[in-house]
């Protein structure tokens, strides 16, 4: 290939049109876990077209590298010491010793790498996924191919690329350590292929959040979104559960206020036992107490019944209350739906 040229490029064909976007967009924001007033109060953009384009190639490269390869042995002392009654005490040592030796060669191979520019790189793993298909793809002409530059800069990053690549895929690791490792080295680039990959793009504000959704014209419409949705509107649930919980509290008043003073008696009858204990003998202190722990638990257990039969009501209040409110607005949101499509679409 000559220096600044590529040997291939390819033009994905579109699948879709802007109209047939932007309903899927729509829908998916419908779908989505998006606040129920979105179509009343969402601006929709105009609909970009982005043409990304993306470099694929070959390479192999030839590489010669230095190195020092350690190898550790185990250097064992023994030592001896007389004591003044004349016994004689051995002790042994053990250090590792690291041996290091010169190492160097040429490695060579073959490896691939892609470019696409940075300011495409929050569309990544999107664009990586919608390169595959190869039934809806046309050759780009000469003179189409010549609208594109593939200029010094990236011919370095693909060659540099490729030569860590084949470097990282051949070099084997002898020995226990490394160090000063270099290496460097040339690549011969080959089947340099220009993909262009389309993108449909529009971005919707809603209050003070900005929401940009993209397609990859090639392919089925699968919508990705970059941005949140603002919050839906929870404050009549907030008011109605607050009103709930509050009347919930009201009705159980009574039995939890019995409930503490059983506590607080029991607490009570255990520590007159603990003072009168001294004039009582152990086996009546003991059935007296297993009697209050006793009758504790039972009319603990009947008021903590009684809080639960009680708060049942109101519990299922509050659940029909969601399970509504969910409905209701997604009603209110597949209207919107519908009423956008019919006057915008």
């Amino acid at each position: 290939m000559g220096n600044n040229k590529f040997d291939f490029g390819y033009l994905y064909n579109d699948s879709f049109n802007e109209k047939e976007f932007i309903k899927a967009v729509l829908k998916y924001i419908k779908d989505d876990s998006s606040p129920s007033y979105i179509f009343d109060e969402m601006k929709m953009g105009k609909v970009s077209r982005i043409n990304v384009p993306l470099i694929l190639t070959g390479g192999t490269s030839e590489i010669e590298y230095s190195r020092l390869i350690g190898y550790d042995t185990i250097e064992t002392t023994t030592k001896y010491r007389t004591s003044p009654d004349g016994n004689t005490k051995r002790s042994t040592y053990s250090r590792t010793i690291t041996n290091w030796k010169k190492d160097s060669g040429i490695i060579s191979g073959t490896s691939s790498s892609g470019y696409f520019d940075n300011k495409y790189k929050i569309y990544d793993e999107y664009i990586t996924n919608h390169v595959m298909d190869k039934n809806n793809i046309r050759r780009l002409n000469d003179d189409e191919l010549d609208k594109y530059n593939l200029d010094d800069e990236i011919i370095n990053y693909l060659k540099n690329d490729i030569l860590n690549k084949v470097f990282k895929e051949n070099i084997t690791y002898p020995g226990n350590h490394i160090k000063n490792e270099t290496y460097s080295g040339t690549t011969e680039l080959f089947d340099t292929t220009l993909t262009i990959i389309s993108l449909y793009s529009v971005e919707i504000t809603i209050k003070d959040k900005s929401i940009t959704f993209i397609a990859s014209t090639n392919g089925d419409i699968e919508i990705k979104m970059f941005g949140e949705y603002p919050l839906d509107n929870y404050e009549e649930t907030f008011k109605f559960t607050k009103e709930i919980t509050s009347k919930r509290k009201e009705a159980t008043k009574k039995p939890r206020a019995l409930a503490k003073y059983t506590i607080l008696s029991t607490i009570i009858l255990f520590i007159l036992l603990l003072v009168l204990g001294i004039s009582l003998n152990i086996l009546a202190l003991t059935i007296i107490s297993i009697v209050i722990l006793i009758l504790g638990l039972i009319i603990t257990i009947k008021f903590s019944l009684d809080i639960k039969k009680i708060s049942k009501p109101y519990y299922n209040q509050i659940r029909e209350y969601n399970i509504n409110n969910v409905k209701n607005k997604q009603k209110i949101k597949e209207e919107g739906y519908q009423n956008y499509l019919n006057n915008n679409l």
